[in-house]
């Protein structure tokens, strides 16, 4: 799939922003809210050294925002990997994190944190077309309901579990960290899949 359009159209689109920061903020960003189950997912994952790294096509300032926002102080502990923006006046310009054709090609911090991490479990959780290559080397995929990544994964063959709310992600992590479950590579494939300890 060539993913230049989406870079295109995703630097046309924030070239078309005509409002300044704050009527921005207050007219539509102040609204933004993330997963409802995001919080108690980070909370948990915090008091059980389970690193969470955002990695996103948006604009560092307005992920920053949001967040600060949606989970306060919390937000400054959570590594934000994304685009960045300069927004002047009623000028908004993205500032891309790499030359791919996606702007910021995920998959480059996977493969470096398995570089660092052989041993440890990669799972990414996507919806859209900006997260195909990084779908691509995850451990665990999860993926949302109803949104484009998982149309692709279904068309491409990549597993996935689907779901609604950080709630679900957080009972397969839990059981994973308590020993319920463990996770088992497919050879053949390389992706994994999470089965319940003492279930063949």
């Amino acid at each position: 799939m060539d993913m230049n359009p989406f870079r295109a159209g995703l630097e046309s689109m924030w070239n078309a922003v005509t409002l300044t920061w704050d009527e921005a903020w207050n007219e539509h960003l102040h609204a933004v809210q993330p997963d409802p189950g995001f919080s108690d997912f980070y909370d948990y994952c915090k008091a059980h050294n389970v690193p969470i790294s955002i990695l996103s096509s948006g604009l560092r300032p307005m992920i920053e925002r949001i967040m600060d926002a949606f989970v306060g102080d919390r937000a400054r502990e959570i590594e934000i990997i994304s685009n960045e923006g300069v927004i002047e006046e009623r000028s908004w310009k993205i500032i891309w994190r790499d030359d791919t054709p996606f702007g910021h090609d995920k998959s480059h911090s996977l493969i470096a944190s398995r570089t660092a991490h052989p041993t440890a479990t990669h799972i990414f959780i996507g919806d859209g077309v900006s997260d195909i290559s990084a779908a691509q080397h995850a451990d665990l995929l999860f993926v949302r309901r109803g949104r484009d990544l998982e149309s692709w994964c279904a068309r491409q063959g990549v597993p996935f579990t689907a779901f609604d709310t950080f709630g679900e992600i957080r009972e397969v992590v839990k059981g994973l960290v308590e020993g319920r479950s463990v996770i088992r590579r497919d050879k053949g494939t390389g992706f994994c899949e999470v089965m319940q300890v003492g279930v063949v």
